[in-house]
């Protein structure tokens, strides 16, 4: 077993980064979607009528005492657990992506897979930058949002989601192409 990346593949910690941020952000969305169910009282749930939720975590409740304060609401615990579980998840990705760089910075990548062609090289590399920038611009947005109760930034924090998926969508397209049809065996290299 090899703590560090080299010549011959990805080391222990790469992988292991990789993956527990796989495992952090399948859970951190699954809860964030459950937070904006569309119902009444979650996250960007519907309000009373036709209104909007009104504060994060506390999508119908009309209560003048937790209105619009989010960071109030979740200093004084009155927040939904999945809120709270969703910001601290939020926090450990943001930690996740930067010891993932860091780590980049101290130990070099291997080198690429002999079968990926100059296409797809520029096609993985573009996918990660995008995975990268994701991993960090969704969790800020989340607390701003949270923090400010208003929603100036919904858009960014939206788009960073749909970035996301379309890079997650070629990444994981590129290593399934590789792994059913061409049989080269590129995912063996981050188990």
């Amino acid at each position: 077993m090899r703590l560090r990346n080299d010549a011959s593949g990805y080391g222990t910690v790469t992988k292991t980064l990789h993956w527990v941020t796989v495992a952090a952000l399948a859970v951190q969305l699954a809860i964030g979607y459950l937070l904006d169910d569309g119902g009444g009282g979650r996250g960007r749930g519907r309000g009373p009528g036709d209104e909007p939720g009104r504060g994060r975590g506390r999508g119908g409740d009309t209560d003048e005492a937790t209105d619009g304060d989010g960071l109030g609401a979740l200093l004084d615990g009155d927040v939904d657990g999945l809120l709270v579980a969703h910001v601290a998840l939020g926090t450990t990705i943001v930690v996740l992506a930067l010891a993932r760089l860091a780590w980049r910075r101290l130990t070099p990548l291997p080198p690429w897979a002999p079968g990926l062609t100059a296409g797809e090289r520029r096609l993985a590399h573009g996918t990660e930058l995008a995975l990268y920038v994701s991993l960090l611009v969704m969790p800020a947005t989340g607390v701003v949002l949270l923090l400010s109760g208003d929603d100036d930034l919904l858009w960014l924090h939206v788009t960073s989601h749909v970035v996301l998926f379309a890079a997650l969508a070629l990444h994981l397209g590129l290593v399934l192409k590789h792994q059913l049809v061409d049989r080269d065996r590129l995912l063996h290299r981050m188990l």
